[in-house]
Formats: C-alpha cells, sequence, structure tokens
C-alpha cells in the first residue's frame, strides 16, 4: 500500500479507479478513496462484502458509500477543512458539489503525475512480465500472417496470443494497419485485405497486475522498395540513438530532441508528427511526456516508451516503439528483440 504525506485538516478524495488501485493496492470497480493521516475507502452495497475482505489484508477501513453525504460527515468527523482532487478525473459537477459541502478544494493532478511516473520493484517487474508477454504473441503472431487476411483477423490473433500466454487482459485497442493505413498513426483497426508488396504495422500492449506494456514494430509482406528501406533505417536508428542516449536528469524536451533532430538531418522531421515517447504504468499514457513542449526530467526508474515515427501519406508509416526503465541512469529496454526490418 503507497501513501502520501497530508497536512493537517486535509485530505485527498480519489474516484478514478487507477488511483485508488495505485494507492490501496486493490481493485474495486467503484468507490472514493479518503487519503489523510490513514486510509479510508468508500464503496456501495454491491461490493462492500468483497473489497471489505480484499482491504483488510492491506490494512485499509472499508466503509460503506451511501451517497457523497456519507463521505462529507465522515471527514467532517476527522475536522478536515480542504480537500486535494485530481482535476483532470473530476467533473465540474462534482467540483461544485463538493465545494458546496463547506471545504476548500484544491487540485493534486501534477503532484500525482509525478508521483506515478516512479514504478517501485512491484510495478517495474510487472510491466517486465507484461512486456515479455506482449513480445511473445507479436512474434509468433506475424509468422501467421498471409495474403488475404484482413487488419481485424491479426488483431485478433496477437490479443488471443497475449491472453493465452498469461495476460490479464489487453492493455488497450490493438492497431493492425495495413499498406497506407499505417501512414496514420492511430489508425482504426479494420477490414483491410493484406496484398503483396504491403507494410504491416502493429502497435500492442497487454497488462498484467494492473501494468501495462507498449510494443510497435512494422514489418513488410512482400520486397520493401528503396525508399521504405531507407526510411526504415531512418526511423530504426532515432529509435538506437535515443535510447542510448537519454540519461537521468536529462530534460523531457531534449530527450525528445535526440530523435527528432536525428530524423530532420535525414530529411524526415515533418513527418514525425507525435511526441517521441510517453510514460507506462496503470494508465497507457502517463506522465512524463517526451515532446517539445515536455515539462520535467527523466528520472531513475520511470517507465516510458521510445517511438519514433515517419508518416508518409497515403503511401506508408513507420513506427518503432520501445517501452524502456530508467536503470542506473541509463535506459533499459524492456524488450529483447531485434528490431531490424522483417520481411515476410
Amino acid at each position: 500500500m503507497k501513501n502520501i504525506l497530508c497536512k493537517d485538516k486535509f485530505a485527498y478524495l480519489l474516484t478514478d479507479r487507477n488511483l485508488r488501485r495505485y494507492f490501496s493496492n486493490v481493485d474495486i470497480a467503484e468507490g472514493v478513496l479518503i487519503i489523510a493521516k490513514s486510509q479510508t475507502y468508500f464503496t456501495d452495497a454491491r461490493y462492500f462484502c468483497a473489497a471489505k475482505d480484499k482491504l483488510k489484508k492491506v490494512n485499509v477501513e472499508c466503509r460503506l458509500y451511501r451517497g457523497i453525504d456519507s463521505v462529507f460527515d465522515f471527514l467532517s468527523d476527522l475536522g478536515i477543512e480542504n480537500i486535494y482532487v485530481d482535476y483532470r478525473t473530476t467533473t465540474v459537477k462534482e467540483y461544485e458539489e463538493y465545494k458546496s459541502k463547506g471545504v476548500k478544494v484544491f487540485d493534486c493532478a501534477d503532484e500525482l503525475e509525478r508521483l506515478m511516473s516512479v514504478k517501485d520493484e512491484f510495478e517495474i517487474e510487472s510491466i517486465k512480465k507484461a512486456c515479455k508477454i506482449t513480445q511473445t504473441a507479436y512474434h509468433e503472431a506475424i509468422r501467421t500472417v498471409k495474403k488475404g487476411m484482413t487488419e481485424r483477423e491479426l488483431k485478433e490473433t496477437l490479443d488471443k496470443l497475449s491472453l493465452e500466454y498469461g495476460a490479464d487482459e489487453i492493455a488497450f485497442e490493438t492497431i493492425v494497419a495495413f499498406g497506407a493505413n499505417s501512414a496514420v498513426p492511430h489508425h482504426e483497426t479494420g477490414e483491410t485485405v493484406l496484398e503483396d508488396n504491403m507494410p504491416i504495422l502493429v502497435d500492442m500492449g497487454c497488462k498484467i497486475n494492473g501494468y501495462c506494456s507498449d510494443l510497435t514494430r512494422t514489418a513488410f509482406f512482400g520486397e520493401p522498395d528503396e525508399e521504405f528501406t531507407k526510411v526504415y533505417d531512418a526511423v530504426l536508428n532515432a529509435n538506437l540513438i535515443a535510447e542510448k542516449n537519454i540519461s537521468v536528469g536529462m530534460s523531457l524536451i531534449n530527450a525528445d530532441k535526440i530523435a527528432r533532430d536525428y530524423l530532420t538531418k535525414a530529411g524526415y522531421g515533418e513527418y514525425f508528427t507525435h511526441s517521441l515517447g510517453h510514460g507506462v504504468g496503470l494508465e497507457i499514457h502517463e506522465f512524463p511526456t517526451l515532446s517539445p513542449k515536455g515539462n520535467g526530467e527523466i528520472k531513475e526508474n520511470m517507465i516510458f516508451t521510445v517511438e519514433p515515427g515517419v508518416y508518409l501519406d497515403y503511401k506508408f508509416g513507420i513506427r518503432i516503439e520501445d517501452t524502456v526503465l530508467i536503470n542506473g541512469g541509463k535506459v533499459e529496454r524492456l524488450f529483447s528483440d531485434e528490431k531490424k526490418l522483417i520481411i515476410l
């Protein structure tokens, strides 16, 4: 169980499922977690008995939720006059309701983002296991590729294998993009049929203990032409150079700049249309964001992606993405596969 320092007469009121899970180490579908000098979990009658048993194991008090007044009666009994909430997950209606209870409301979103960005041993091991499953599923699935199959068929194979190899669930909607569809970074997987001489872009991940993995690979079905091979080499080199040079203390802007400068010199800078990477944890997109507008610096035990890409509209797109850990001040890849172009 994680905790957070709380000033006198202050409490954190957390409703987001992943935030509740992060601090209590217990996953409950609905509830409100109060963190003051200790943790107290409110959940309704649908979950109460099971939640009480789970929370007992981590020494968190469980109370029956009878509407928001039951939470604020409890806070009043504690003498709480101020609450921290996460503005990212709090609606305007909720904010106004909280204020109507006679407390002052403060945002703790940035504080929580930065706290969650540095992973502990359990989080690191969970993400490593998720990465291993994802890598294994990808390389097995890619061997099943054949002419005439659809994007959706490959997606279903990827998801099925991830679950068979032990994933708790899929981390996000798997992306499979054939041909020119690969030029759309977040293409919606559909019924496009694989034909000769098409790129295959796959973006996938799974969860272990709630923690995500994230991998993108680009393969080619048929014979790639000189332009495709040249772009692939540029993206791969940008990926490798970034992973070699990103280190503790580096600004998020400069981390992004390593890959962006390389692709710019190679003539593809304008086609790299997204950030170099994002944090990975209970959410698939977390702090830090490695981008030209990134705010913050690289810290030990952060986990994030390194994913340069080049997208040529109506032709093809190439993205190579690793989930990485900052270990001993430097990048440690959480995948072990080679990233050279696979030609099928």
